[in-house]
């Protein structure tokens, strides 16, 4: 359980990646929510050590109300993996650590699910991305620490 949750803060994602985000979510849609994206593309990110600071935010952060309990113990746990001091724990700079490992995987989700801005996702690329999908989420490429085999998302 998240020690120190700072429900006033948006998550930061990035203006250059908003178009491909929405394409993810409309039409076919691969992810219902921005908080689904940033959530993979952080531990994708994390686990290539993608850290890209956001250089212009879009307009409008993701309200922390739609994250879960889950995903705050999430940001905590690559928080503190990246800094190893556990006084980010109770700092609004774990927010920061977050959204910049999401910066940073974002473009490697998509090139793992073989998307691109000419990628039409249309009912039969929809089922073989969400197969894809699937197949990231059960395999090591979310291992978070390669060093032991025994902590996986």
């Amino acid at each position: 359980m998240s020690i120190y949750i700072n429900t006033k803060l948006r998550i930061k994602r990035s203006a250059a990646q908003q178009e491909m985000m929405q394409k993810l979510m409309t039409g076919n849609k691969v992810f219902d929510a921005y908080r689904d994206i940033l959530v993979l593309s952080a531990v994708v990110g994390f686990n290539n050590k993608a850290f890209k600071s956001i250089e212009k935010q879009a307009s409008d952060g993701v309200l922390m109300q739609f994250f879960t309990e889950t995903d705050y113990d999430l940001m905590d746990l690559i928080a503190y993996a990246h800094t190893k001091e556990q006084s980010i724990l109770k700092s609004d700079e774990k927010y920061e650590i977050f959204s910049s490992y999401a910066n940073g995987g974002f473009p490697i989700l998509l090139q793992l699910l073989d998307i691109d801005a000419s990628t039409e996702i249309d009912a039969n690329k929809q089922e073989s991305t969400l197969v894809k999908l699937a197949s990231i989420l059960m395999s090591n490429q979310l291992e978070i620490n390669p060093e032991n085999d025994d902590l996986f998302i």
